[in-house]
């Protein structure tokens, strides 16, 4: 399995005091070390700088070498798929709507990816991945 891993649910599995931590960590526990995860730069980015903010520097370096060694695969956004990202971010409706997570989405229907592990409500329910404590949550 591949998946896809969006800013919030890294945010969460790194903080202890995060209100998705134990459902961040309960997920990734039930995925396995067979699964294979993928984040953009963007991801990257976001939640080294949300890090950042929230708790200092020294934690944004620590995380940051964290993500570096638990996703498997760094995606660069190039042309197409920004362009893929802009037509979804384009159509939204929603005040507030994030341009990553539409280029998130255009990345997991590009690639095929088995699922997307956030915490976001913007992402469709069937592309998410729960834990079986959390799956009642989602519906």
């Amino acid at each position: 399995m591949k998946y896809l891993v969006d800013s919030d649910f890294l945010i969460s599995l790194y903080k202890p005091t995060d209100s998705n931590h134990k459902k961040a960590s309960e997920i990734f526990k039930g995925i396995g070390k067979t699964a294979r995860l993928v984040a953009s730069n963007l991801v990257f980015q976001e939640s080294t700088t949300v890090i950042s903010k929230q708790i200092g520097m020294e934690a944004a370096i620590k995380f940051y070498d964290l993500i570096t060694k638990l996703i498997d695969e760094q995606l660069i956004l190039e042309n197409i798929l920004e362009k893929e990202a802009w037509k979804i971010f384009l159509k939204q409706t929603k005040k507030g709507t994030s341009f990553i997570d539409c280029a998130n989405l255009a990345v997991c229907t590009k690639l095929k990816l088995d699922g997307i592990l956030s915490f976001d409500e913007f992402y469709p329910k069937d592309k998410l991945v729960y834990s079986e404590e959390s799956k009642h949550d989602a519906k």
